[in-house]
């Protein structure tokens, strides 16, 4: 792969991330279960991806072992990744996510350090403190009161959730060498969304949609077509042949263009997204964006 096309698959990336960020976050407001939105992303990916095998996915050929390390896969990418992502969303601001996500180069580094039994460098600790800081700015612990304990609590989930996205990505790897990266994301996502069956299909079936809201079907929609097929499929490609902490460059990208969206949606946004979601974004956040930045741009440079 020429190095413009990699970089082109990253801008696109990028930017399709910007904008589920926005999107995922007034889906996860509307929707009345996670559990139940979880689901629907995942069955409405699955049906996609399944129309998409044998022409732009490849027919699976896995051995036995394979299938139980995608089966594991996807129990980690869709019911505990994807679930906890909304529900931590759903708390948070759309920026918070972008920026905590923008974590994951350090979090790969670390676990593929640790895969290698090979401590950090120090400039990478170093890089690794500042980052960390940059992330404590932002969960604002010094702020008291419901507002500040309930975005700080969806910081957190979303936390839990970029932890979950770094093990997906560092096994996504390792998969994709041996088998194609297109295939191996389909089959991920389908059985990861049987996995979800359990614990989102009975929520799934008490909802009302004529209530869901124009904005709610949009940011759906956008996460089946784009965010989980069209995002992941980038994704692996781009795993396929680059070092997950080269791949995970373009997540640094992703806090500022994000931000940016916010900042344009606080002044003027569409009323089917409704103008609460986007509240304009204060000093702790810019300044835990840069923190974070630095810090993820030290860990990278030292690598």
């Amino acid at each position: 792969m020429r190095r413009s096309t990699q970089l082109l698959l990253m801008a696109a990336h990028v930017a399709c991330a910007a904008v589920s960020y926005v999107l995922s976050k007034r889906a996860a407001d509307v929707f009345p279960s996670h559990a139940a939105l979880t689901l629907a992303r995942a069955l409405g990916a699955t049906v996609l991806l399944l129309l998409l095998t044998g022409t732009l996915i490849p027919r699976p050929q896995f051995d036995g072992p394979t299938w139980l390390k995608l089966l594991g896969l996807g129990i980690l990418h869709v019911p505990i990744n994807q679930y906890i992502y909304l529900c931590g969303l759903r708390a948070s601001v759309a920026s918070h996510g972008a920026l905590l996500y923008a974590l994951t180069p350090m979090g790969v580094l670390l676990l593929t350090s640790a895969l290698e039994r090979r401590w950090p460098a120090r400039r990478t600790s170093l890089g690794i403190g500042v980052a960390l800081a940059g992330a404590v700015v932002v969960l604002q612990p010094w702020n008291s009161g419901p507002e500040a304990a309930r975005i700080r609590h969806g910081d957190l989930l979303l936390l839990v959730a970029v932890v979950a996205w770094v093990f997906c990505t560092v096994a996504t790897r390792a998969l994709s060498r041996r088998h194609d990266p297109r295939t191996v994301t389909a089959w991920t996502l389908i059985l990861g969304a049987m996995a979800t069956m359990p614990i989102g299909a009975a929520q799934l079936k008490q909802i009302d949609w004529a209530a869901i809201p124009a904005g709610g079907w949009i940011g759906l929609a956008w996460m089946v077509v784009v965010t989980s097929v069209v995002m992941n499929l980038l994704w692996s490609q781009l795993l396929k042949h680059l070092h997950p902490v080269e791949v995970a460059i373009c997540m640094n990208a992703q806090p500022p263009a994000t931000a940016a969206l916010q900042t344009l949606l606080a002044a003027a946004a569409p009323a089917w997204l409704g103008a609460a979601t986007f509240a304009p974004l204060g000093w702790p956040f810019w300044t835990g964006l840069l923190l974070v930045l630095l810090g993820v741009v030290a860990v990278q440079r030292s690598r």
